[in-house]
């Protein structure tokens, strides 16, 4: 079957198209579709169709509108389960069945071809991706607040492949190609300054300079005319390059964003070393381009380079392309400062999406990125004070060392000072909670901040992301990255074996994977057996430890009953389980149960489901079999007669 989103919903067989009723039953196709496989919550359902208020019909209504999409062909009938919690649409992996896993794939690996120099299969792909969209996604549907959100990220996850495909082509020379294509886009989206520096630099090297300035002057116009601010640092710098007609520019392969990081100074018209404004005015700047002076430190910026601190992007990723736009659409410099928090269970790929997400961002804070692991995933090692991190901070804005004031306080307030008329990215991985970070969040409004941790940060005014397992069609793509296509496709049930043996969990299956990858003459169906047994042992390679992930978090509890809890229920009902039975194999009151289950689920050792259900991961049942004995209040038979 082929299911497709990226335009008006369609679903269809190798024959028909199948016919799905308009309104609340396509909003449920769509939302299933969405999920790409995994089961999504009645709750979750209801509220997409009906918002906050949901009539008491809702669940009856929803059981009608599943029961006509089953009828309405029988393949579809085949591809809806149901489960105690929600309902899931079967989409098979590596089939290209669903067009919004098939963009989102193609699209990774045109970026992975572009970021390793290899513009031409990058075109092709890019070009592949884009082909799945056939018009606004999802445009048919009535779209509730997930299915908006999913519209919105779709929207630009294709605007920055449009983009990707403008920096492949100027790379491969294909200039003219390039206007062709980013022409109509950018009179489209006169705000994305990304596309207009494509565009200008096609134009420039094309031969028409003219036709590149007026790109700026459009582009400016706009900036200034819906938003009140002026193109970015990026943007200014080339267009003074192009005044200057510059020799770098004319460098290729190559792209905007190359050129500009490299463009000289001295490339202003006059000679003049310093930096100039959009208006021509010149910015106050030290004489190598370094950071400025300031004042009240006497701390000169000559020769102090901006920071860079971002360790480099994981190589290996994938999935996660509705946070990574999500991510990119919050962090833009603005009338404030933004901030992003994104949180989810140990293991899951926080620290990977952010700094994967940082790097793509990097471009819009001109000013320099800073990072800090604060080491507060784990009760082992020493969280890092914010003091601390502040030190380290204000040594790389180019403060000396003995100007530091010794009070935290002073140092925040110089710390702010420094940020306020800049552009910085602020990263802040592995952090225990909102008081750890607090002091080091920007205040400058041209600023943005992106901080991962276990625990949601919900005192934080942040954008919060949370982070779920992985599908099974991306880990199944996680773990042929790392075995090889040609092996992968000589063991598909194997390697399938394996994926859901992870269970979706990103820490796992990169250590599936690193064992894949070391043992080259190790049949994949040997692995997928050593890791269906039911100790952690084989789930190790290199410095990668699955059990010391989640010893990280058990070991964070601070309530003994929640540590028990977590032994009992690691041990029984491996489907999940109700607060009523939590409580019988417990031996305590629902109050008292309550109180333990939520302290796993603040420390990501327990997922809610909603309703009084939950869930542990099956990696996770496995950690907690190992750990000592519970103590059991009252015996095995009488709590499973009762639970």
């Amino acid at each position: 079957m082929k299911f497709r989103v990226l335009g008006p919903l369609d679903i269809r067989t190798c024959e028909y198209a199948v016919r799905i009723a308009r309104g609340n039953q396509q909003t449920v196709a769509a939302l299933l579709l969405a999920a790409e496989g995994r089961f999504v919550p009645v709750p979750a359902l209801t509220r997409e169709i009906w918002g906050e208020r949901v009539p008491t019909s809702a669940v009856p209504n929803l059981r009608t509108y599943v029961m006509r999409l089953r009828r309405s062909d029988p393949g579809l009938a085949e591809r809806l389960t149901t489960s105690a919690s929600g309902y899931a649409l079967r989409v098979e992996p590596g089939e290209d069945e669903l067009d919004l896993s098939a963009f989102r794939t193609a699209a990774e690996a045109g970026r992975r071809a572009l970021n390793g120099s290899d513009a031409g299969v990058a075109v092709t792909v890019f070009d592949r991706a884009l082909a799945h969209f056939r018009g606004t996604p999802l445009e048919d549907v009535p779209l509730g607040p997930a299915l908006g959100d999913l519209a919105d990220s779709l929207g630009e996850e294709y605007a920055q492949t449009v983009e990707d495909r403008a920096e492949a082509g100027l790379a491969l020379g294909d200039h003219r190609g390039v206007i062709a294509r980013l022409r109509p886009f950018a009179e489209v989206h006169p705000l994305r300054e990304r596309a207009h520096r494509h565009l200008m630099l096609a134009h420039y090297r094309a031969g028409d300079v003219d036709a590149a300035l007026r790109v700026y002057r459009q582009v400016r116009q706009a900036l200034r005319t819906e938003l009140g601010i002026e193109p970015g640092r990026e943007l200014s710098l080339l267009q003074q390059a192009v005044l200057a007609r510059d020799p770098h520019l004319d460098d290729a392969p190559g792209s905007a964003r190359r050129t500009v990081r490299t463009s000289s100074p001295k490339a202003a018209p006059g000679g003049d070393a310093r930096r100039a404004a959009p208006d021509g005015e010149p910015r106050r700047a030290a004489p190598d381009g370094g950071l400025p002076e300031d004042a009240a430190t006497g701390q000169p910026g000559s020769g102090h380079p901006l920071p860079r601190q971002l360790p480099p992007a994981p190589a290996l990723f994938v999935g996660r392309g509705a946070e990574q736009t999500r991510i990119g659409a919050v962090l833009v410099p603005g009338d404030g400062p933004v901030v992003v928090a994104v949180h989810g269970p140990g293991g899951f790929g926080k620290s990977a999406l952010a700094l994967r997400a940082a790097h793509a961002v990097a471009h819009r804070y001109p000013d320099g990125q800073l990072y800090a692991d604060l080491q507060g995933a784990s009760a082992r090692t020493r969280a890092l004070a914010p003091a601390e991190v502040l030190g380290r901070f204000l040594r790389a804005l180019g403060v000396d060392r003995s100007r530091i004031p010794a009070g935290s306080a002073e140092a925040a307030a110089l710390y702010q000072s420094l940020l306020a008329e800049r552009r910085v990215l602020i990263v802040l991985d592995n952090v225990a909670g909102s008081g750890q970070v607090r002091a080091l969040l920007p205040a400058g409004r041209g600023c943005g901040a992106l901080v991962t941790g276990r625990a949601m940060l919900s005192a934080l005014d942040a954008e919060q992301i949370a982070l779920s397992k992985l599908c099974p069609a991306a880990s199944v793509a996680m773990l042929t990255l790392q075995a090889g296509e040609e092996r992968a496709a000589a063991e598909p049930e194997a390697l399938d074996a394996i994926a859901r043996e992870c269970g979706g969990h990103a820490l796992a299956l990169r250590i599936a994977g690193a064992r894949l990858a070391a043992r080259p003459d190790l049949p994949v169906s040997c692995l997928a057996q050593r890791l269906a047994r039911p100790r952690l042992a084989e789930w190790t390679a290199g410095d990668l430890d699955l059990r010391a992930c989640f010893a990280a978090g058990y070991d964070k509890l601070t309530d003994p009953a929640a540590a028990r809890a977590f032994r009992i229920l690691g041990r029984v009902h491996p489907g999940g389980m109700h607060l009523k039975s939590a409580a019988v194999w417990l031996g305590s009151d629902m109050a008292s149960a309550e109180a333990a289950l939520d302290e796993l689920v603040a420390a990501r050792l327990l997922e809610s489901l909603g309703h009084g259900h939950f869930r542990m991961h099956r990696l996770l049942r496995r950690y907690a079999a190992e750990l000592p004995e519970p103590g059991w209040s009252r015996t095995r038979t009488a709590d499973r007669g009762r639970g």
